[in-house]
């Protein structure tokens, strides 16, 4: 089961894909306990490096859980990465109901933004600012669906803020049922979103509504294109 080095793709994502397909193939069940390091390496004719960066990665997805001393345990199904027809069809649902979400954001959260420039008071500044600071501080910027509720609140309007809950609900329910992506790729976008989520704080902060406008619209236009891709 030796990999074949595929150009373009990381040597530790073959190996992670490799384990995938033996949990999807039914070598690994929920619970089972993976091969130790070594063994990994002699399947996959990798070095250990690779193997734990693997390794590191599936954890950080959910697939597997590192317990110390004790090795790698699998924490999925097969069906959870590998979708059935039901699945599928609850996917495109998603998807359709998904990009209408972003579609609508896309329409509203700048203008939003300006409003906030508007009218934020001292307390709205404050909140914001402490929800960029603890997501720095956890380095977990990407996921800052708390910030945009700040603005929608800063804002002035309750509906609008009934409005963009409801849409962060519709696009967060089905989450579950899409592979996973890789840390590495988290790790870019959240550091792209973190120096989004700033500029439109400090153009919120600065009472500057076309800025606070135009950063808006350039981060949900950003968002829409990621996720399409």
């Amino acid at each position: 089961m030796a990999i074949k080095k595929t150009v373009g793709t990381l040597l530790y994502e073959q190996v992670i894909d490799t384990i995938r397909e033996m949990i999807i193939n039914g070598q690994f069940h929920k619970g089972d306990l993976l091969p130790s390091e070594k063994k990994l390496m002699d399947l996959t004719g990798v070095s250990r490096i690779t193997v734990r960066e693997a390794l590191k990665a599936l954890a950080e997805m959910g697939i597997i859980e590192t317990r110390k001393g004790k090795g790698s345990f699998v924490t999925v199904d097969a069906m959870d990465l590998s979708p059935d027809q039901n699945t599928s069809r609850k996917q495109k649902a998603y998807q359709e109901r998904f990009f209408a979400s972003e579609q609508a954001r896309l329409i509203v959260e700048p203008e939003m933004a300006r409003l906030a420039a508007r009218n934020a008071d001292k307390a709205d500044i404050a909140a914001m600012e402490d929800i960029l600071s603890s997501k720095k501080r956890s380095r977990n910027a990407g996921d800052l669906d708390e910030f945009h509720m700040a603005i929608a609140k800063a804002a002035g309007n309750p509906l609008l803020v009934e409005f963009i809950e409801h849409l962060l609900e519709l696009e967060s329910e089905g989450v579950s049922i899409f592979r996973l992506t890789l840390p590495e790729k988290q790790k870019r976008e959240s550091h792209v979103l973190a120096e989004q989520h700033q500029r439109i704080f400090e153009a919120i902060k600065n009472k500057d509504e076309e800025f606070a406008y135009f950063y808006m619209k350039e981060h949900t236009c950003y968002l829409l294109r990621s996720y399409e891709e």
